[in-house]
Order: C-alpha cells, then structure tokens, then sequence
C-alpha cells in the first residue's frame, strides 16, 4: 500500500512539473532555458530557468547513481564530469563547478592525502 501512494505521488510530481513547463517548446538545446523561462517566469529571469534545468539533470543523475549503490568517489567524478557539461553548453557558470570542486578537495582531501602516501594509519 505504501508504494501506491508513493507511485501516485511521484506521477502527480510529474503531471504538474509537465503542466507548468508544457508551454516551453524548443527544439535545439540552446533554447530550452529560454523556453522554461518563457513558461515559469514570463521572461523575467533566465539564469535561474538555467540553474532550475541544471539542478533538475544532476539530481535525477545522482539519484540514478544511488540507486544503483555506486561507490561514492564514483558518484562524485560522474557528477563533476556532467556538471562540465552543463557548463560547456551554457546552462551553468564556470564559477559553480569551481566551487563543487574545491567543496569535493576539502570533503576527500584527507582521504586522498592517506591514498596518495599508502599510510594506513591517517597521521
């Protein structure tokens, strides 16, 4: 009974997220964060139609990926690798994947600083 409720709410997630962003028609990459713009916010902010379409990408990625219990270093590379992407089409700025990999060096540095010496003891 649990996972009907929750099937019924995730196709209702999905109905309205159609419905809000049904007017948004394009078919080249580079005109979909117009569209979205043009549907959610009436032209007024396109960065954050941009933001709203690269978090959309990268949250169902990483929940793909921890589905699938993938290691987490992997999950990490993987997202990075399509946070580049987003950045190369336009759809991010250069600064936020700077910021996600400098977050990343200080989360793994010192799980990297033992990796790289072979120390096992962490000191």
């Amino acid at each position: 009974m649990h996972y009907a409720r929750t099937g019924i709410l995730a196709i209702l997630a999905f109905y309205f997220f159609f419905y809000l962003v049904g007017g948004a028609s394009a078919s080249p990459y580079q005109d979909i964060p117009e569209g979205v713009n043009d549907a959610l916010f009436d032209g007024a902010n396109l960065f954050a139609a941009k933001m709203i379409l690269a978090g959309a990408i990268l949250t169902s990625i990483g929940l793909g990926l921890s589905v699938g219990k993938v290691n987490l270093m992997a999950t990490v590379i993987v997202m990075l690798v399509i946070a580049s992407i987003l950045v190369a089409i336009g759809w991010l700025d250069f600064w936020i994947i700077i910021m996600v990999a400098l977050l990343v060096a200080v989360m793994f540095g010192k799980a990297m600083i033992v990796w790289a010496s072979g120390d096992q003891t962490g000191g």
